[in-house]
């Protein structure tokens, strides 16, 4: 398809767009015009008096066909004060619902501006305070106001020809922790105050000969945070004054295990409790690897869980209960695995499910978009069958409690993509991407059954506005806001003129 024309976006210095320009509202059908008024009867002309003597003879009486025409002018005259009367009051409304906090008031974009910077991921950092939505973006941290999207403060990132290349999920007490770097070397991490855009703290991690992670990650379990990058040392901090709690190669911090000494933890997800993947060498070959729940103020093992043969491809995808992938080959479809408190097994998923992996900054450091946990329901996005197309994918629900899958819906349509939006309700919601055809929707999941309801259209793919085809969907109030997924600045690829950042859309 070709590329739209251009569209000049507000700077981003002076905050996000919030009219026609921005593309936004090419996403928001409008209310519907409220009816025109019925054209009132044109009045009945009385009879003329009796002409006085003396007086001149009347004027010839008009012809039927004359008469007619007159009485069709004077109608027509009237239907037309009657219809700018009806335009000026539907222009008037429209303003008083703008004013009011109508479907327009919410609807506001921020556009997508380079770096200059090479990074590999658009991070998927989007967080709320009690006056602001905040945005991470590759050169800066941005305060917007969630009725207008106007910019309210801006914290560059830190270090001179640094981007940042990934943030938590977890904004707890309103600090943001997030990484910078250039290029592959990106292990130097800072906290940010969300109020302010205030840099607390800073630490660079120490270099490591065996780090098992390849990506920065970032875990956060309360005013703890679990940080880890390419050739840096897994180290965790405080959040609220950034004092250094634990390392992952501290001694005892892996007592019980095979071998103590060439033990390390693969990869740690934070959420309500702090979970690792750790694998155990001896000589050179992988010889355990467990599910663990640490202690995020010591990093010492609470339980631990044998996975399987190929335990080290495996993934943490919630930690309240703790639900593992421990898979029976590398890149084969998932066995999930939901166990207790204790660590023990409580219960297998039904079935093989392959899952429909999200694009929108997931590194494993916090549960993924694309899995949610919903009382005792765990919600997937799954993969296409072979006959689908790659964007018609499906969603699957299990019972954490039987294990038996609860139910399996497939978008319909041309082009249509599941997203689940994170909520902060009990509700399965999921943005349905549409195209320059079809209208997009936000639709609610019965946990059940999964009928679905919509509860808002919006319009087709809009040509002005674009956030990507694999975006970030959170609700957060009344509002749906859409995040950039994968964008890359990498040399030889560019960025579309209609790209955005953020897009924000009424949700009710």
């Amino acid at each position: 398809m070709d590329e739209p024309p251009k569209q000049k976006d507000t700077n981003a210095s002076t905050g996000a767009s919030a009219d026609m320009g921005t593309g936004a509202d090419d996403f928001v059908i409008a209310p519907p015009a409220p009816p025109v008024p019925q054209m009132p009867a044109v009045p009945q002309m009385p009879a003329a008096p009796p002409l006085p003597m003396g007086a001149p003879p009347p004027v010839r009486p008009a012809s039927p066909r004359r008469t007619g025409l007159i009485v069709l002018a004077v109608a027509l005259a009237v239907l037309l004060v009657a219809s700018l009367g009806a335009g000026v009051w539907m222009f008037v409304a429209s303003k008083k619902a703008v004013r009011a906090g109508g479907s327009r008031s919410v609807s506001w974009s921020l556009p997508y501006t380079r770096s200059g910077l090479e990074h590999p991921r658009m991070v998927r950092g989007l967080w709320f305070t009690g006056e602001a939505v905040v945005k991470a973006l590759p050169d800066r941290v941005v305060g917007l106001d969630p009725k207008r999207g106007k910019q309210l403060w801006e914290a560059p990132t830190p270090g001179s020809g640094s981007v940042m290349c990934q943030a938590s999920a977890d904004s707890t007490g309103d600090v943001a922790v997030l990484a910078r770097g250039s290029g592959e070397d990106c292990h130097t991490f800072y906290a940010v105050d969300l109020t302010s855009g205030r840099t607390l703290w800073e630490h660079a991690l120490d270099a490591d000969e065996w780090a098992p992670d390849d990506t920065p990650r970032i875990a956060r379990s309360g005013d703890v945070v679990v940080v880890s990058a390419k050739g840096g040392l897994t180290t965790a901090f405080r959040v609220s004054d950034g004092k250094q709690l634990w390392k992952d190669d501290d001694k005892g911090l892996y007592e019980g295990a095979d071998d103590k000494d060439t033990c390390r933890g693969r990869g740690y997800t934070g959420g309500k409790q702090l979970v690792r993947i750790r694998r155990c060498l001896v000589g050179s070959a992988d010889t355990a690897s467990y599910a663990e729940a640490a202690d995020p103020a010591t990093g010492r093992a609470k339980w631990r869980h044998k996975l399987g043969e190929h335990g080290t491809s495996g993934q943490v995808l919630a930690t309240s209960p703790v639900v593992v992938d421990d898979p029976g080959q590398p890149f084969a479809s998932m066995r999930l695995t939901v166990l207790g408190d204790d660590g023990a097994v409580r219960t297998r998923l039904e079935g093989e499910a392959k899952r429909r992996y999200a694009l929108s900054g997931g590194d494993g450091s916090a549960p993924p978009s694309d899995v949610q946990v919903k009382g005792d329901k765990l919600v997937m996005t799954l993969d296409p069958e072979e006959d689908d197309s790659d964007d018609n994918n499906r969603m699957a629900a299990w019972s954490l409690t039987t294990g038996k899958r609860l139910w399996e819906k497939r978008t319909t349509g041309y082009l249509q993509t599941f997203h689940l939006v994170a909520s902060e309700s009990d509700d399965i919601l999921a943005y349905v991407a549409g195209n320059i055809h079809d209208a997009a929707t936000l639709v609610r999941f019965d946990a059940d059954t999964g009928a679905r309801t919509v509860v808002r259209r919006y319009r087709p793919t809009p040509s002005k506005a674009w956030i990507g085809s694999d975006p970030y969907p959170v609700t957060h109030g009344r509002t749906l806001y859409l995040s950039a997924g994968y964008v890359t600045e990498e040399p030889g690829t560019g960025i579309k003129s209609r790209q955005k950042s953020l897009i924000a859309l009424p949700a009710s």
